[in-house]
């Protein structure tokens, strides 16, 4: 049985150092800092690659985004990308296939078991679909891993605490299997990517429905956040408030995760007269308390002044406002999240002009979503861009 970090049943010391290793290796503030210059290298080849390639030429939104974000991760997780810069080749359609819908969609699909626990014995479907899913994960990460085992010498295997390797030097360096090092880099991935590209899609979305919107934001962005030559100043993009209440809106108002990650009740216990009984799943309405009209006034609107001047955050203290879960099963990587999805929409909104195909009206683009157990956008979003005079990057 192979150890997870995202879906353990119980926070048992496997699952504690599993998590260690992903927070000492990916979610730390040292790693977040060194991993910042690769958010910044590749967020720059994915606005050459829309201005060089896609100049007034439809482009699918989410598909640039998760090639992006993929992109940054794996150049943390093993130095190097897993997609061209706008993911458009056949071997990249062919990867993010397996990893959007065959290992995502399956693998936060409900299942017969999910709602019949009695009949795990003979559920063959749900054993047919991990399978599935394992040889995907062993498609895209064995010749990766055991490339890198080939090439490592005795002694680099065996340091994993050594700052200058990558996430796969060190779990490498821990001993850990080909397919669980993989199993483990394929949670990491989506769970750094899945989130982050649906909340980028769901903010592109609002901002060019809502024009008003979409101006206040350029223009704070471009007073706050450039340095010399029209860069964007990563740092400085955290001081625009107006830009930062937009992405706690859209959070609040399209949570990627309406269920959260599922918890289980390790111990029978009672909650306002109800029972829950051992090793009960439990699954938290995150949606429905960030869009309960006793918590959030026209809930259904998106409104970002309503973060203006607020005090909430998503660090988990603050309940009526849950987009990263809360307790010990909160997501880790909430300031990787953040710090990706405003630099990629802050150069997206600065750098480019974005309208519709076929001429049609912002105002009225459909944002209805696709119920699960993840919210996305029920239409993908294809955009034109059209690069901005005197904004061009490097």
């Amino acid at each position: 049985m192979h150890a997870s970090l995202v879906m353990a049943r119980e926070c048992n010391d496997t699952w504690k150092n599993l998590r260690s290793i992903g927070q000492n290796g990916v979610f730390s503030p040292k790693a977040i800092e060194s991993a910042a210059g690769i958010g910044t290298g590749k967020v720059t080849e994915m606005v050459k690659f829309l201005r060089d390639n896609k100049d007034g030429k439809v482009v699918n939104i989410e598909d640039l985004v998760f090639a992006t974000f993929t992109n940054i991760i794996t150049n943390v997780f093993i130095s190097r990308n897993l997609f061209d810069a706008g993911g458009e080749s056949e071997s990249d359609e062919k990867v993010m296939s397996f990893l959007n819908e065959e290992i995502i969609d399956k693998a936060t699909s409900f299942g017969l078991t999910d709602v019949f626990p009695m009949l795990k014995g003979v559920d063959f479907w749900s054993k047919r679909k991990a399978m599935d899913i394992y040889r995907n994960i062993n498609f895209i990460w064995e010749d990766i891993i055991k490339e890198r085992r080939s090439l490592a010498t005795d002694d680099d295997a065996n340091i994993p605490n050594n700052s200058t390797k990558d996430l796969l030097d060190v779990l490498n360096g821990y001993g850990f299997p080909v397919d669980q090092i993989g199993i483990l880099l394929t949670e990491l991935l989506i769970a750094g990517t899945d989130s982050t590209t649906i909340t980028t899609v769901w903010l592109m979305a609002e901002l060019i429905k809502n024009k008003e919107i979409l101006h206040q934001v350029r223009n704070e962005i471009a007073n706050k956040a450039i340095i010399e030559g029209n860069k964007l100043n990563e740092s400085l993009l955290s001081e625009c408030q107006y830009f930062q209440s937009c992405i706690k809106e859209t959070l609040r108002l399209h949570i990627p995760g309406p269920f959260a990650v599922p918890h289980r009740a390790t111990e029978t216990c009672k909650i306002n007269n109800y029972t829950i009984p051992k090793d009960s799943i439990v699954l938290v309405n995150g949606w429905a308390i960030q869009m309960d009209p006793n918590n959030w006034e026209d809930p259904t609107s998106f409104k970002p002044e309503r973060f203006l001047n607020s005090t909430i955050d998503s660090r988990g203290a603050h309940f009526e406002y849950i987009p990263f879960s809360a307790g010990s099963r909160m997501c880790p990587g909430q300031n990787v999240a953040l710090k990706g999805v405003q630099l990629v929409v802050a150069s997206l909104v600065h750098y480019f002009d974005w309208s519709l195909p076929n001429g049609k009206d912002p105002s009225k683009l459909d944002l209805s979503d696709k119920f699960g157990t993840t919210l996305k956008k029920d239409k993908p979003l294809y955009l034109i861009p059209r690069p901005r005079e005197n904004y061009i990057v490097g």
